[in-house]
């Protein structure tokens, strides 16, 4: 078998929209949009916090149960190995949901054998997060009206709000319960490939007529771009730039942001012309919690840790072309897993928290947070062109690394 559907339960979406219809909608809404109904009640977040993006925003279908195939088959072939995805372990099964799909549906609903799971994507403030709906009792999400601070906005079958960066119901009868995030790792299709040959991924044949390929929000997502769709209620922090992606690990309303172009930047300036592999590690702490923030140059993006592994507390260095902990010299891969020297086999804990966004969302949803700083200078540089790969076939197996 070579491609699949996941059982389909619950409530059904909206299906059937136009590709005009929908650029329409991914276009922003037109006049002056208003907050939620007022016959919303028990909010923890103000109404007026809300923008109510009405038809445009309600017509964005959201994905249930769509069709997953393995890598070979034709739905699978609008997929580049450099295309972003999220990848999650899902029913014992690594699965990718590419953002490609995400740009259009921001929403997709999974369900097997009893298990579920919802992975969301935010086009307007780049940010994805993966939950486990069954936590808290909810049934399928869909994608509301309304956006707060320009952040996606999901709803249940129940009528609750439910802000995707927050995590937490905001109105409706479930107002004040937190979803449990599930950790995941967005990365190159290529690079996840190569680390879960078996792994599924969203097949394009969800029952819509949407051009997959085409990023339909323009220039938005350039780093430097102040362009928004709708209104925000605080102003740009000016620590980065608006639309650089962060990898950020939330603690109350604060935290650690590390910057993905910084990673990359300082990564390319210590390994190129050295090693094969361009790879970095950042530490930092929040709350008294320690963290480590690992790249890789040909994943294309960061994952954290909690640095802390059999009991002992870890820093991390790049010497040589490979990450170690200064505590004992081990050495460590980008999964998190020490694969020589006194912890050779020992694991770093994820964390279901961290999570991807731009820069000026993140700075909005935890306004005290920190930024990790590396101690030496970095520019301002767009992170989707700080990682110049060699030339030819790419060995992907190197993200692993």
């Amino acid at each position: 078998m070579t491609s699949t559907r996941f059982a389909t339960a619950g409530a059904a979406v909206l299906r059937g929209v136009s590709f005009a219809a929908v650029s329409a909608i991914l276009a922003g809404c037109s006049g002056d949009p208003s907050g939620p109904s007022q016959s919303l009640s028990a909010c923890t977040i103000p109404l007026e916090r809300f923008t109510d993006g009405g038809f445009d925003r309600s017509l964005i279908p959201a994905l249930k149960n769509p069709t997953v195939a393995l890598r070979g088959t034709p739905d699978v072939a609008y997929l580049n190995f450099s295309d972003l995805v999220i990848g999650v372990e899902f029913n014992g099964q690594p699965l990718a949901i590419p953002l490609k799909l995400l740009w259009w549906h921001e929403v997709a609903d999974f369900e097997v054998a009893g298990e579920r799971l919802t992975a969301t994507y935010s086009p307007l403030t780049g940010s994805s997060l993966v939950f486990d709906p069954a936590s808290v009792g909810a049934g399928d999400f869909i994608v509301s009206s309304y956006v707060l601070d320009s952040n996606l906005v999901m709803q249940d079958a129940g009528g609750t709000l439910w802000p995707q960066m927050s995590s937490t119901a905001s109105c409706g009868p479930l107002d004040g319960v937190a979803l449990t995030r599930v950790p995941y790792q967005q990365m190159s299709f290529g690079a996840w490939f190569a680390q879960h040959l078996d792994t599924w991924t969203v097949s394009s044949g969800t029952g819509h007529d949407f051009l997959y390929t085409l990023y339909p929000y323009g220039n938005y997502r350039e780093p430097n771009n102040p362009e928004l769709r709708y209104p925000i209620s605080g102003s740009f922090d000016p620590r980065r730039p608006p639309k650089e992606r962060v990898i950020g690990v939330p603690v109350g309303t604060g935290g650690v942001a590390f910057s993905l172009p910084a990673l990359a930047q300082l990564a390319r300036a210590d390994q190129i012309g050295q090693f094969p592999v361009w790879v970095w590690a950042a530490n930092a702490e929040a709350d008294g919690e320690p963290f480590v923030a690992f790249w890789n140059s040909f994943v294309g993006s960061a994952v954290v840790f909690r640095s802390i592994a059999n009991g002992q507390r870890l820093t991390f260095e790049v010497v040589e072309g490979t990450r170690r902990d200064v505590e004992t010299g081990s050495t460590w891969d980008f999964t998190g897993t020490a694969v020589a020297g006194p912890l050779e086999g020992a694991k770093l804990g994820a964390l279901p928290d961290a999570f991807v966004a731009f820069w000026f969302a993140w700075a909005l949803f935890q306004p005290d947070t920190e930024v990790w700083n590396p101690g030496i200078p970095t520019s301002f540089v767009p992170d989707q062109s700080v990682v110049e790969l060699p030339p030819g076939p790419i060995d992907w197996r190197l993200s692993t690394r």
